[in-house]
């Protein structure tokens, strides 16, 4: 897991400057190590966070082809790399043809390896990175739907002269780039394209009212233009392919109907099925050279990932192949005396499965202090407040965790949400559908991917196994809905792994922010200054002196109550705006009496 970031010149070779500018500004998400390849007109920056194969020989970019060297060797001449600094790597000293810059895990990379070296292939390391490389050469494109795991990666084929970049098939890993004249560039998050040279950040005025019009959420899985004028999204499930001086062809490779399995007519071979493929799932995002954790919030989703960890280890042990014996830590957030509060039941997934707990305890005054590093952290328009997340996910790296298997995706897969139970039978599955791929969910994962790569910490979420999701996808509505539950049948599938006052609760809460108590406390200095900035009352979307005049009335009285908790999420999503324009496009909070994050000055000219 890790930040990548490319450069493909038309007319002049990569500045080794603006490459590494541009690369160090994703350090958040590589603090392990970084590293770089320049080949004339093509630059590939690396920023890595070590998890599989942790040692040098795990670095990125990686080459591979024949004649290949072990990579990045001790010595610093004579080699692939004509070494310069210990990170640089000069392909005119390789004869390797492919090279790549990858951010991900390919959770099956075992088998793989495997299979290869039944082909002929030769390793030389013990990472993943390799085994794509290997993949690519013997399968080319192809070589994606045997991928199991999350992924963004630029692929450089020497001979070809050509640069190759896919996005796993549900979105998990981000992947960005900016086509203008005279380069092509690539990169994890927005914020790193604002180290480029002569780009000068801008609100695309076409995207950002449909944040309003549509959804917060809608955009994400449903367009490839961004907030960032001119910089765009890879789609989830496609590949870019460019030469130097062409143009990007963009492919689709994954489409999840052409690929829904037939399922077993009685349901309780179904819920039998589910079981077995959930445990796999779980299985293989247990592999890790370094120890792993989880965020439990004692609602269903991460109790059955976490009593699912329990059970493998129960059963396998040291069997497990590449798991780390230490896995029992679970970091729960603790939201005293707010409707948030899920402690209770965390607690008691704890004592079940003899897990190590964690605690968060949300303090108002100190999480309100990283709200803009959160907002500086999403880089997108957002319904809520992530600070939650941001400071839990804070909370792992700081006690040296940095890979938690997690439960999101459940709800949008299986129907997790209340107002599911009020749709019409035959048409719950479109609508599911819709909210896996376009609207909810690729937000969602958008979301704690970059609260958790904030800190360099690696989510894994067994419930975006494509062979689970395939296999749910199939499933008749009747098996996800029933009895007046929801994700029926993963309830079911995880009796006697769980206790039952979780697997059976009713009352869904959800990982959010406690909004209307923030409003009348510690946001309400910042919102006041909000309200009356500039951006706020000159917006074009929005009647800017009209809100003004309702949100200085309630927060000065401390009137916000849960009733006007959609209120505040729509309030909070125009305030996201004012925030973004100001950290992204002016680049200065002077006003709102909050510093601007550290990770701001990490910026070109």
């Amino acid at each position: 897991m890790c930040g990548i970031a490319g450069l493909l010149q038309l007319e002049k070779p990569v500045d080794r400057g603006e490459l590494a500018r541009f690369t160090d500004a994703l350090a958040h998400r590589g603090p392990d190590g970084r590293g770089f390849l320049l080949d004339g007109q093509l630059g590939l920056g690396h920023r890595r966070l070590a998890i599989l194969g942790p040692g040098r020989q795990g670095r990125c970019p990686m080459p591979f082809g024949e004649g290949t060297p072990t990579p990045w060797p001790a010595r610093l001449r004579g080699t692939i790399a004509g070494l310069v600094d210990g990170d640089w790597a000069d392909a005119a000293f390789s004869s390797a043809r492919y090279w790549i810059t990858y951010n991900g895990e390919i959770y099956n990379f075992l088998e793989l390896r495997t299979e290869l070296k039944r082909l002929g292939h030769r390793f030389r390391t013990e990472t993943d990175t390799e085994v794509i490389l290997a993949a690519y050469v013997q399968w080319g494109d192809a070589c994606l739907t045997r991928f199991n795991g999350m992924w963004a990666f630029a692929l450089w084929d020497r001979q070809e002269k050509s640069l190759l970049l896919a996005r796993d098939r549900f979105g998990v890993k981000p992947l960005y780039f900016l086509h203008g004249p005279g380069r092509f560039a690539f990169a994890s998050e927005l914020k790193a394209f604002l180290a480029l040279d002569g780009f000068r950040p801008a609100l695309d005025p076409e995207v950002a009212p449909r944040y309003f019009l549509e959804s917060a959420y809608a955009l994400e899985g449903t367009t490839t233009e961004t907030l960032l004028q001119g910089v765009q999204r890879l789609p989830a499930g496609h590949t870019l392919r460019i030469a130097a001086g062409g143009h990007p062809h963009v492919r689709r490779w994954w489409e999840t109907r052409d690929h829904q399995p037939e399922v077993p007519a009685r349901y309780e071979d179904q819920v039998a099925r589910f079981r077995e493929l959930f445990l796999d799932a779980t299985r293989l995002r247990l592999r890790s050279d370094v120890p792993v954790g989880s965020c439990l919030s004692g609602g269903l989703d991460s109790s059955a990932v976490v009593c699912a960890m329990a059970h493998l280890h129960r059963q396998q042990g040291a069997d497990l192949a590449r798991s780390p014996l230490d896995w029992q830590r679970a970091f729960i957030a603790d939201f005293p005396d707010t409707v948030l509060n899920e402690r209770s039941y965390a607690d008691e997934v704890v004592g079940h499965i003899g897990a190590r707990p964690c605690y968060w305890r949300f303090d108002q005054s100190a999480a309100v202090h990283h709200v803009l590093d959160s907002v500086w952290s999403m880089e997108d328009i957002y319904g809520g407040l992530a600070t939650p997340g941001w400071c839990l996910y804070r909370e792992l790296r700081r006690a040296r965790v940095v890979v938690s298997l997690d439960g999101h995706g459940a709800d949008e897969l299986l129907g997790g949400y209340a107002w599911y139970l009020d749709w019409p039978m035959a048409q719950a599955n479109a609508f599911l559908y819709r909210d896996f791929h376009a609207t909810l969910l690729p937000a969602i994962l958008r979301n704690f991917d970059r609260c958790s790569m904030a800190h360099g910490v690696e989510v894994r979420m067994p419930f975006m196994d494509w062979r689970l999701v395939t296999f749910a996808q199939a499933l008749p509505a009747e098996s996800k809905f029933g009895g007046g539950y929801t994700k029926r049948v993963l309830r079911d599938a995880m009796a006697g792994l769980m206790p039952d006052r979780v697997r059976l609760r009713r009352f869904k809460i959800g990982f959010n922010s406690p909004m209307v108590e923030w409003y009348n406390g510690g946001l309400a200095p910042l919102i006041t200054r909000l309200v009356q900035h500039p951006l706020w009352l000159e917006s074009k979307i929005w009647d800017g002196p009209g809100l003004r005049d309702v949100v200085l009335a309630k927060t000065s009285a401390r009137g916000w109550t849960m009733a006007d908790w959609a209120e505040t999420i729509h309030l909070w999503t125009k305030f996201n705006l004012v925030l973004w324009q100001l950290l992204f496009v002016e680049r200065s909070t002077a006003g709102l009496d909050l510093p601007m994050p550290a990770d701001t000055t990490r910026r070109g000219p």
